[in-house]
């Protein structure tokens, strides 16, 4: 049997190697990254999102690997371009997701602002609002829980890309609001708890969400959308998308009177976010533009379960100490493209 000795330093040996792991996976898609992790002894490059953005080794086009724990990263007023990388949510919840089963919290505010165009974030975990003064900004498969005015727009701005997040909020409350002068937004493949609001002058493109509260939306296109409760349309184009009531009426392509309990799979024996795909026989199925399915996991770039970001996720691991002081580790992993 090892001794107590032994077994920390096994222990820290695999640690090392599950971070050396999502370091290395992390690098494919950037030169420099780094690792922030908020839990005490874990070793990052950093304890704090802010931190390591203030840090002057820290560059424009850099990656912060935000690592799963269950302490919150802070807040962060970002003015460099970054790619922030999280490590998905409702991770338990689904199969095969993460080793590591905490999701990356941002604990605190984000200011989005002059700077930090072309700055991405994906599969992370907001617990307070992001301010949004920039465009040219991705907010990819994250997972958006605090409650009210989750991304609200501080300035005009344009290209800004929300694509297969999930916004839990209070029902009385604004998943998104798009406050002021704003073009070439896309809105796709999210879920919506609360509200969805936009300007007059507003214009953009939102398709294969699904909207569970009350929606205004000016100058857009509508395509592929589920909606369950009202939704406000002026000047715009909405083909197949489908009304539990008469929200889009039944002209071209679009659906309404459809009950919810036809659509989808359903919350019993199914995760927070996989019981809104769709089952079988649903009329959600190929009925969208081009054949495609209607909802958060049709169209070119389907929702992902827990959110889990476009890199390989290492989601087993098996370290086992052997008697010549060596260690075998066999870790299994997939890609989430």
């Amino acid at each position: 049997m090892l001794n107590p000795h032994s077994k920390k330093n096994i222990m820290k040996k695999t640690v090392t190697l599950i971070a050396m792991a999502i370091v290395m996976i992390a690098q494919i898609s950037s030169a420099t990254v780094w690792r922030v992790n908020a839990t005490p002894n874990s070793d990052p490059d950093f304890s704090t999102l802010q931190i390591a953005h203030d840090d002057a080794s820290v560059l424009n086009g850099d990656t912060l690997y935000l690592e799963g724990s269950t302490f919150g990263a802070g807040a962060l007023n970002i003015s460099k371009q970054l790619t922030i990388i999280g490590n998905g949510y409702f991770l338990g919840e689904n199969p095969d997701t993460q080793h590591n089963i905490s999701p990356s919290i941002i604990s605190g505010y984000v200011y989005c602002y002059a700077g930090s165009e072309g700055s991405k974030f994906t599969g992370c975990t907001f617990n307070s609002p992001v301010y949004v003064y920039i465009g040219n900004l991705t907010f990819e498969r994250n997972h958006f829980a605090y409650g009210n005015q989750q991304i609200y727009t501080q300035a005009g701005c344009s290209d800004i890309l929300i694509l297969g997040n999930y916004f839990i909020s209070h029902t009385s409350w604004t998943n998104i609001a798009f406050n002021n002068t704003h073009s070439n937004i896309l809105i796709a493949n999210n879920f919506f708890t609360g509200y969805v609001t936009v300007s007059a002058n507003f214009s953009g493109i939102f398709s294969n969400n699904i909207f569970n509260r009350p929606t205004t939306i000016y100058n857009s296109t509508l395509v592929n959308n589920i909606a369950h409760s009202t939704v406000t349309l002026s000047n715009c184009l909405y083909e197949y998308n489908i009304g539990t009531s008469s929200q889009f009426g039944n002209q071209n392509g679009n659906q309404e009177n459809v009950l919810t309990a036809d659509i989808y799979v359903g919350a019993n024996g199914n995760s927070t976010d996989g019981q809104w795909q769709l089952k079988v026989g649903s009329p959600a199925i190929g009925a969208g533009e081009d054949g495609a399915d209607i909802g958060m996991y049709g169209g070119e770039s389907p929702y992902v379960l827990s959110g889990l970001p476009p890199i390989p996720a290492i989601y087993d691991l098996d370290a086992q100490s052997l008697p010549t002081n060596t260690l075998d580790v066999t870790i299994k992993a997939k890609s989430h493209n």
